[in-house]
């Protein structure tokens, strides 16, 4: 369990923009936010935080006062396991939020700062889109059910984060790039999807060939768990799951 028992006193200056919402975090310290699931804080009229810090859930209270300053207390975590990036982040989560004094509210960002410091923390209100914050397991792929390779780390898969950015597991390597959604379902991934340079001499996988899916489609569709991304002809690609 965290903890922190600082007191500021609650006032009722608290902007009707920053509350009633959840951010997710998109920056810390300048660099992306890549973890399996989001991370964020829904801020409430109560002064109360609640949300996922990285790997647990998070509840405490927070504090405003002339009109920028802001204070996180009483701060507590569920204690479970994680992946090591996931836990790293929850402690550079709690500690920014130990750390913020005030923070700024820009193009719909908000950003927690210490003094006139960059910021610490850039969050984006969450998106409320099924296909979105969720992370996508790939089952099947051209038509056929997809097995991991012997020595893989884990499943291929994929989410959508709030800010437009996309990232995943292709196998061996990580990738990452853009996207946009349009109405009726029309998803459209950037060409230039990034990834990283490891090397997996162990695992045969088609690494690329699952990226591509993404350069193709044009359409998805969400049936309670299960996500199926289209061509633009409306033809299947790939089905995935939501872990």
């Amino acid at each position: 369990m965290f903890t922190g028992c600082a007191s500021v006193s609650k006032t009722s200056n608290t902007p009707s923009t920053l509350v009633q919402k959840s951010w997710e975090l998109v920056t810390l310290e300048g660099q992306d936010i890549t973890t399996s699931a989001p991370v964020y804080l829904t801020l409430d009229k109560d002064n109360k935080v609640t949300g996922n810090a990285g790997c647990y859930t998070l509840n405490g209270n927070f504090n405003i006062a002339n009109g920028t300053q802001i204070r996180f207390t009483q701060l507590a975590t569920t204690r479970m396991m994680c992946a090591p990036y996931d836990m790293n982040i929850e402690k550079e989560v709690l500690e920014v939020l130990k750390a913020a004094d005030n923070f700024t509210m820009s193009d719909g960002k908000l950003m927690l700062n210490v003094g006139r410091r960059a910021p610490l923390a850039v969050f984006v209100e969450m998106s409320k889109k099924p296909v979105v914050n969720k992370y996508w397991t790939l089952t099947q792929m051209n038509g056929k059910p997809v097995q991991m390779a012997a020595n893989q780390e884990k499943a291929q898969g994929f989410m959508l984060r709030s800010n437009g950015k996309i990232t995943g597991f292709a196998g061996c390597n990580n990738f990452f790039g853009t996207y946009n959604l349009s109405e009726k379902d029309g998803i459209n991934v950037a060409d230039n999807i990034g990834m990283t340079m490891k090397a997996c001499l162990d695992v045969k996988i088609d690494e690329q060939g699952f990226t591509n899916l993404f350069r193709k489609a044009k359409r998805y569709e969400v049936k309670g768990k299960t996500l199926t991304l289209k061509d633009s002809k409306g033809q299947q690609l790939a089905l995935f799951e939501a872990m």
